[in-house]
């Protein structure tokens, strides 16, 4: 079990987040320093990140997060952590989806058609992948199913092939491992041969 530290941050007039500490008596304890940002956090949040802005060691940080985790769990909270990519974020406990989903009343959902589909499929195998690659695979353009796919979130440009035209190459993002409720691409499900 991980002892519980202060944390001293350090002074800076141009943070508001050092203000409120400084109101604070400069002190907090790591854990709960960690559970706020996670708890703020709108997409996951790298470890390293987090002990950045803590001025603490990373594995602390880490070793604070599977303290929460395991806290979490045994004593049957309305939430959990999760880890997806790099970062940890909090997410509602799946245990009460159908109490939350009534209490919701409503199933936020990412309108994706059938060549998005197929294409984000594509993409998440193949990767990094260009468009040109994407639309031999399909046997049609992708262009305009590729670039909506970039408004949503779900794929991202991560740079240029070193050949004649520099292609953009795509690759998805943290959001789609998020939205599949995955941590890696090594948790995606293995493709089924075509024999």
């Amino acid at each position: 079990m991980i002892e519980e530290k202060d944390i001293n941050f350090k002074s800076n007039s141009d943070n508001s987040f050092d203000v409120y500490c400084d109101l604070l008596k400069g002190k907090l304890s790591i854990k709960t320093c960690v559970e706020g940002i996670l708890f703020v956090a709108e997409s996951p949040v790298n470890p390293k990140e987090i002990a950045g802005i803590l001025n603490a060691d990373p594995q602390l940080v880490i070793e604070t997060i599977k303290e929460l985790e395991k806290e979490y769990f045994e004593t049957e909270r309305g939430f959990i952590i999760r880890k997806i990519g790099e970062g940890y974020r909090l997410y509602s406990n799946p245990a009460l989806g159908e109490i939350l989903k009534e209490f919701v009343n409503t199933n936020i959902k990412i309108h994706i058609t059938q060549a998005s589909l197929e294409t984000l499929a594509i993409i998440a195998y193949k990767q990094p992948v260009t468009r040109t690659q994407i639309a031999e695979i399909r046997g049609v353009k992708t262009d305009s199913v590729v670039i909506s796919l970039v408004n949503k979130g779900l794929v991202k440009e991560s740079g240029r092939l070193k050949e004649p035209g520099n292609p953009i190459i795509y690759r998805t993002t943290n959001k789609f491992l998020e939205i599949l409720g995955i941590g890696s691409l090594a948790d995606l499900p293995p493709l089924k041969s075509s024999e």
